[in-house]
């Protein structure tokens, strides 16, 4: 029973990614056009619709809690189908731009909010339903999950060429009206006996809490999202400013999953023999990496070394999300701490897609990613400021 949910919760979360930044990205230029708003515009859009998901999640998280597991996901698959064909109509309300912009803003805030349900369903069914094989469940999940998402900027850059943005949103929320037969099947088994620990945590070890070391990594994490929501909402356009085949950089997504996953794994396993400090290192020099790549992407080995760095860059992220922040703060308020964290990045996000857009209609995509590497290499110096407190805490 366990892994049927599993498979409808994958299912609809990979499936979902068409409703995901980067598949917005191939239809931005078309609705400037058809709609007569500028990407500063429609950037603020999505920036204030991802700020306003970011206070509805934790009421959506406690309503997993109450409601049964088939409601839960017929709610937010039904919300999903909804707000796409509501923002495929956007047309009739051209002439009116504040209009156009409050739909878009109520779709795109419908979508984030269904999407982040299924990530919150995902993870809650594997923490109660996992106790035994939670890391071979939530390895599988996080696959294909992560490969299914890997494939939507190819997915979407071909449906650009061949049918309006209308209709393929319109297409969308048709065909996630019909996944909602989906969902009975989704009853939620009861949860399995956790077995308890018998010896404490390397993370469980007395740490010197420090307010500089606290707000720096929550300011990289911050970042992180700030440049990942902006590059992958303006993927497109900058390939056109950039001269840059947009096929070729949308292909290329999908090796990138693979080097974020295998970065994953290597650097969990061998986490144990380096230190916080050396991770987040390497994280902030693979971010400086694919900001250099990023502008020369027009050229082969720009497209390569970005398809390198931005695949270290998101796997060492996975690293520093979830291992270094327990070694550095400690684990008994891991919630509060996590709570922190996605409030920094859900802020990130939604500043970072309006910063590209406003940045490409005052200056170019070119001047924003420089000023982004300036910002990162503020963030090394930082680093190697506080270095000190950080190899305090080596894993032992």
């Amino acid at each position: 029973m366990a892994w049927s949910v599993l498979l409808v919760v994958t299912l609809l979360e990979g499936l979902s990614g068409l409703g995901r930044t980067a598949a917005f990205s191939p239809f931005l230029n078309d609705l400037c056009r058809d709609l007569s708003l500028s990407r500063t515009q429609i950037s603020a859009a999505y920036a204030l619709a991802h700020l306003a998901t970011m206070f509805v999640l934790p009421s959506v998280g406690r309503l997993f809690d109450r409601a049964s597991f088939p409601k839960f996901l017929s709610i937010f698959t039904l919300l999903f189908g909804i707000s796409f064909v509501g923002m495929s109509g956007l047309r009739i309300f051209d002439t009116i731009s504040w209009v156009s912009l409050f739909i878009l803003w109520l779709g795109t805030f419908g979508i984030r909010t269904a999407l982040h349900s299924y990530s919150i369903a995902g993870r809650s069914t594997i923490a109660l339903c996992f106790s035994k094989k939670r890391g071979v469940a939530m390895g599988i999940y996080t696959l294909f999950t992560t490969l299914i998402g890997s494939a939507v900027p190819s997915i979407a850059y071909h449906l650009h060429q061949h049918f309006t943005w209308a209709g393929v949103w319109a297409s969308i929320g048709l065909l996630w009206l019909w996944m909602l037969l989906l969902c009975p099947f989704a009853a939620k088994p009861p949860p399995q006996n956790v077995p308890t620990v018998s010896s404490p945590l390397p993370s469980e070890q007395k740490t010197t809490y420090r307010p500089v070391l606290f707000y720096f990594v929550m300011t990289t994490l911050f970042f992180k999202a700030f440049q990942n929501t902006g590059i992958t909402l303006h993927w497109m356009p900058m390939c056109h400013e950039f001269g840059a085949d947009a096929e070729k950089v949308s292909f290329g997504f999908m090796p990138i999953a693979v080097v974020s996953i295998t970065t994953t794994f290597v650097f969990g396993h061998f986490f144990k023999k380096i230190t916080p400090a050396t991770v987040l290192l390497l994280f902030l020099s693979a971010d400086l990496g694919m900001l250099c790549a990023a502008k020369a992407i027009a050229a082969t080995v720009g497209v390569y070394g970005f398809i390198l760095f931005t695949g270290l860059y998101y796997g060492l992220n996975n690293v520093v999300a979830t291992l270094v922040l327990p070694v550095l703060f400690g684990v008994k308020k891991i919630g509060a701490l996590h709570g922190w964290a996605y409030a920094f990045v859900s802020f990130g996000s939604s500043v970072g897609s309006f910063y590209f857009g406003w940045m490409s209609d005052r200056a170019s995509y070119q001047t924003a990613l420089s000023l982004c590497m300036v910002a990162v290499f503020v963030l090394i110096l930082c680093l190697l400021g506080i270095r000190k407190s950080l190899l305090r805490h080596e894993i032992v």
